[in-house]
Parts: C-alpha cells; structure tokens; sequence
C-alpha cells in the first residue's frame, strides 16, 4: 500500500510518496507465510536522466512481475528521447503502451481468471473472495507530471489500471486541486469528514433512508473549504504535511502499518526541470541501521 499525493499549482507540479512496500513472504514449503513491509521503496522517479522536464509517482501493485517499475520507467524514457513527442500527452502514451504490454505479459493468465470470474453469474463465496483478492492486488496506478518539448505549461495525469480493464484509464488533473492515491482514507476523513468506504456502509446502511445525494450535501456541508491554487512551497508542505499525517495516523491505529518510512517530494516548475525536495539516499537503510544502533 501507498500513500502517494500530487499538488497541481500554476507555479509548478508536486509529487510526494511515503517509502514502503508490502511484499508476501511465504514459508519454504509454500503453505503458509506472512506480509512483511520495507520501509526504503521508491515511488517517486525522474523520468529519464537528470535534467528531464518529467516526474513519475506510483501507487498500488508493486512490480509488473520480472520486471520493476524503475526499468520500466528507464525503458519508456528511452523511448521518449528517441522519438520525442510534442508534449507530455505524448509521453503518457509511451508509459501507458509500456505499462500495458509488461503487465499483461506478468499477469496475463490472472487477467483471464478475472475475466471467468466476472462471467460466472453465481459466484461461490470462495469465488467472490478470489475475484476480490486479484482485483486489489493486481490495481494500481501512476501519476505523469511536469512539461515535455518546447512548451514551458506543464500538466499532470492520473493513469489507472486493473486486471478487468482493456487498457490504462488516462485522466488530466485540474490545477489547485490535490490529489491522494493508495489509501486516501485518512485524508479523506479528516478533510471530508468520511472516507469513501464509510460512505458506503452508511449509504448502503437500512437505517440510512435518504438519497446519496442527500447523504452527499450532508457530508459536503460538514467538509473543510481548501484553498485554490496555492504557492508551490505552500503545496510541498500540504502535500509533505498529509503524507506525514498519513503515516502516523497509520502506526498508532489498529490497522497494518502499510505507509510507511522517509517521505519523498519532488517538483516540476516551468523555469528549470525535476527537483527534488526530499529523497533518500541509496544508504539510508544501513544509516537507519547506524542510527537506531547508536
């Protein structure tokens, strides 16, 4: 799990994203194991060499098999350098065409089970679980930020993907409005005052008798009004700032503590290329270990 945010703002794009991943570790014989999370993930890449004009944020399934999301990101980038596209539109495309082709290639045979799954019309409750359990594991997605070419605007989009979808969804951000992926839910509370999955259980609930929509306006009036557009260093800190609280509010709760470890933001701006503002060394795990040694 992730929590990996995105601030949009007429100075310049921002990207952040806790460090951890969650990786299954079975026994040696198979029949049993546990999830375990590193705390040293990367999540957040410049998008090809230094210099680039591009950023690249993940959330949800951890690799496409073989083969890491950092190859894959290098591999499109390549591609990008070579045939140069007219804008970021263009270097989305390259992303989504490489994306699609390797996840299919890793999960192809899970992609066909879903597809079964989804035609049997009665499901046992067995089934249900493991159509359940392919659909959020094998979810995820991306975030393209930052400007491409000779343009000096730069844009930022959401790429979504599941194994019952043809191909990626694209969605273009809008300017001043943050964007939370991976688990959103505190954020979403402490903004909205509810989280989606709260929402469906009071919606879906007997003792809720109105409309969605009027269980909307009531959730609505109770949210906080954010501001529009702010100053990017005003962004970093919201977007470091929810990150943070993410990650706290995750290890002093019951739940797993799937977000987790140093937080990394970087940005994008219209006058110099990719910058980050925070990010781990290729270290940081043994001068963790040094640390909490001392």
């Amino acid at each position: 799990m992730t929590i990996a945010a995105c601030y949009l703002s007429s100075d310049g794009v921002v990207l952040g994203a806790d460090s951890t991943s969650t990786v299954f570790v079975s026994d040696p014989v198979g029949q049993s194991g546990d999830y375990h999370h590193f705390n040293f993930a990367q999540k957040v890449f410049e998008f090809g060499n230094n210099g680039s004009t591009a950023g690249v944020l993940l959330w949800g399934l951890g690799s496409l098999g073989d083969v890491s999301y950092r190859t894959l990101i290098a591999e499109a980038a390549d591609e990008a350098e070579r045939s140069y596209p007219d804008g970021l539109e263009g270097v989305v495309d390259i992303i989504c065409s490489f994306l699609w082709k390797e996840y299919n290639t890793a999960y192809g045979h899970l992609v066909t089970r879903v597809s079964e799954l989804e035609k049997t019309s009665e499901k046992s409750e067995e089934e249900w679980m493991e159509f359940y359990n392919l659909q959020q594991n094998l979810s995820g997605g991306l975030c393209v930020g930052g400007r491409w070419g000779a343009s000096r605007r730069f844009k930022a989009f959401e790429i979504t993907f599941n194994p019952s979808c043809l191909k990626p969804a694209v969605k273009e951000l809008a300017i001043g409005t943050p964007k939370f992926w991976g688990c959103p839910n505190l954020i979403d509370r402490l903004t909205f005052g509810i989280d989606e999955y709260l929402y469906d259980r009071i919606s879906q609930s007997e003792k809720w008798t109105g409309s969605n929509e009027e269980l909307f306006e009531l959730v609505w009036q109770g949210s906080l009004g954010q501001p529009k557009n702010i100053p990017l260093r005003e962004a970093i800190d919201w977007i470091y700032a929810s990150i943070y609280t993410t990650i706290k509010g995750m290890k002093f709760s019951h739940l797993a503590p799937v977000c987790g470890g140093p937080i990394e933001l970087a940005v994008i701006t219209s006058d110099r290329p990719f910058r980050w503002v925070r990010h781990k060394k290729l270290g940081e795990a043994v001068n963790s270990n040094i640390r909490n040694e001392n």
